[in-house]
């Protein structure tokens, strides 16, 4: 069953609800699948030849051991590289909420050269951390009016979203539910600290993002899956974050969502490509 911050994130960003509720009534019909079943060895028989996923040595770990921001000491960094490494010469405009200090917001205009860094903090004294290419705004992430007069004052659509604010999950829902369908074309929205870090011990944040992989793997109605190579876009049926969203990525308390067209950004779709 979805949870209430489910729900809300369904009303709030998919309008056509006749539609949701047809879909969720197949599904109900469909019999249910088995869940994973794993039988756990006591321990492995050969140990792994690397330590972790993603490799540590790289420039935001050394920026991140440079200016120390507390996101380093939840070992964010290694999935930011991940998502940030191929784009962080184009992107123009970085938005975080949730400031405290200025290390993070140095860290990030460092790693991205040609970009905008705009952070938001309830907190005046932040504006003392503007400079170079950083600007700071004044104002609350729940408030719909000022996050509108941030998103019309940025010279570029906002590429990165990070919410690191105020990690309450009413709130970490209402920013991106404003944000997200203001970003650019493919931009990548960060939630940071989910779960029992701050005391969300239900997950109702990630929970509620959860529900975007439906989106992710939207499939029309009646489609037939033996041609899924000629379905090289959504018709009417499918809502604009069906359209929109292309990716969902769970880390330790940490979602990242990606925006994209779906699923137009594949380039072999609706070809003879074999």
């Amino acid at each position: 069953m979805l949870s209430s911050n489910s729900r809300y994130l369904i009303r709030a960003l998919v309008p056509k609800r006749f539609h949701r509720t047809l879909r969720w009534i197949a599904r109900i019909r469909q019999p249910r699948r088995a869940y994973l079943n794993l039988s756990i060895p006591a321990a492995p028989a050969v140990a792994s030849p690397y330590s972790f996923a993603i490799a540590h040595d790289n420039p935001l770990k050394e920026l991140g051991d440079k200016y120390r921001p507390t996101k380093r000491l939840h070992n964010y960094l290694p999935y930011y590289w991940a998502h940030f490494r191929d784009i962080r010469h184009q992107v123009r405009s970085v938005l975080e909420i949730g400031l405290e200090t200025d290390r993070s917001l140095r860290m990030w205009e460092e790693f991205f050269p040609n970009a905008e860094i705009i952070g938001v903090d309830i907190d005046p004294k932040c504006r003392a951390f503007e400079g170079a290419r950083r600007r700071v705004l004044t104002g609350h992430q729940g408030d719909h009016a000022f996050l509108k007069s941030l998103v019309d004052s940025t010279t570029y659509p906002i590429d990165v979203v990070i919410d690191d604010g105020s990690h309450l999950v009413k709130h970490q829902i209402a920013s991106f539910n404003y944000l997200f369908p203001r970003m650019s074309s493919h931009g990548i929205y960060v939630i940071e600290d989910t779960g029992g870090v701050v005391e969300d011990f239900h997950l109702a944040t990630v929970n509620a993002m959860k529900s975007l992989i439906d989106n992710t793997m939207h499939w029309p109605c009646d489609f037939p899956a033996s041609n899924w190579l000629a379905l090289d876009g959504f018709g009417d049926e499918a809502s604009w974050m069906d359209k929109n969203v292309v990716g969902v990525a769970f880390y330790r308390w940490m979602v990242v969502i990606m925006r994209g067209r779906n699923p137009r950004d594949n380039p072999y779709l609706g070809s003879s490509h074999e």
